[in-house]
């Protein structure tokens, strides 16, 4: 994210779920704010504010729930991926709101005024085809993002009985078949999770798989260890100062916890990065001087 400014903040409210504040601007990072009754939840979409543009990593149930009631209450953009956006525009998200991307696009963010300003065709907006949605002259974008290709992590073991209750980062996880990979995350989620009141008796299911009914590198397995993984991501991405952990507090389902400590200990021990720790609902300065 290119301009966010000294003056950013950054407030964490679980899992992947983000608010930035930089340069005017209010950003959420995925939506999951309200939460299953065995998580804490932080903030409601009610009581989320002004929001300017929304950023979904992908469409699973921890990521995605909430965008559309935040979208059309607050007006915001979203930027997501093909199939997210279309969950959004069948949940009612006008079309002038969606933006949908595939990884690799550089997106110019713009002020409310001046998006609205374009929307009537006032101030300076850029060329574009007839009958597409007015937008902003680039010149006037107040920040840009790039967003990245990306495919879902693995989970360790051949079935949901080998997920450990506990996550170690420093564990090293191999031998996985040629053959597995980040579609097997989505397999998994339409035919085991979301099936779980159908296929497993209600009364053999924890207080998190019941609250949860109710609301790899290059798409291919990485034998080694998580920590290993981060510490690769982090050093294809020039070592950037900071590093701050997502999805390592509690969860509904298995593993219940991520133990990020030897990812932590690598990065800062081989790469020039510190790892950034948030406390929930709190916001922190995202650029120390």
């Amino acid at each position: 994210m290119n301009g966010a400014g000294e003056d950013a903040t950054l407030e964490w409210f679980g899992a992947t779920t983000f608010r930035l504040q930089a340069r005017g601007l209010t950003i959420f990072l995925d939506t999951w704010l309200e939460r299953p009754s065995v998580l804490p939840s932080y903030l409601t979409i009610e009581d989320a504010g002004h929001v300017d543009y929304i950023f979904i990593s992908h469409a699973h149930f921890d990521h995605l729930p909430g965008c559309d009631r935040l979208a059309k209450r607050t007006g915001a953009v979203v930027v997501a991926n093909g199939e997210a956006i279309n969950v959004l525009r069948e949940a009612g998200v006008p079309e002038d709101q969606l933006l949908p991307v595939a990884g690799g696009e550089r997106i110019p963010l713009f002020a409310r005024e001046d998006r609205e300003a374009a929307q009537k065709g006032k101030g300076h907006v850029a060329p574009g085809p007839p009958g597409a949605p007015l937008l902003p002259d680039a010149s006037l974008a107040v920040m840009a993002v790039h967003a990245w290709p990306s495919l879902h992590c693995l989970l360790p073991g051949t079935s949901h009985a080998d997920i450990p209750d506990s996550m170690d980062t420093g564990t090293v996880y191999s031998g996985s078949a040629q053959y597995a990979c980040t579609i097997d995350i989505t397999r998994g989620m339409r035919y085991g999770l979301l099936k779980l009141d159908e296929i497993v008796p209600r009364e053999q299911l924890d207080a998190g798989e019941k609250a949860f009914i109710k609301a790899n590198f290059n798409g291919r397995p990485f034998d080694g260890t998580a920590a290993e993984a981060a510490t690769h991501i982090c050093k294809w991405l020039g070592e950037p100062p900071q590093v701050i952990w997502c999805l390592h507090d509690d969860a509904p389902i298995k593993p219940w916890r991520i133990d990020t400590g030897a990812a932590e200990r690598m990065i800062e021990q081989t790469t020039r990065s510190k790892v950034r720790h948030l406390t929930p609902a709190t916001k922190s300065t995202l650029f120390l001087v």
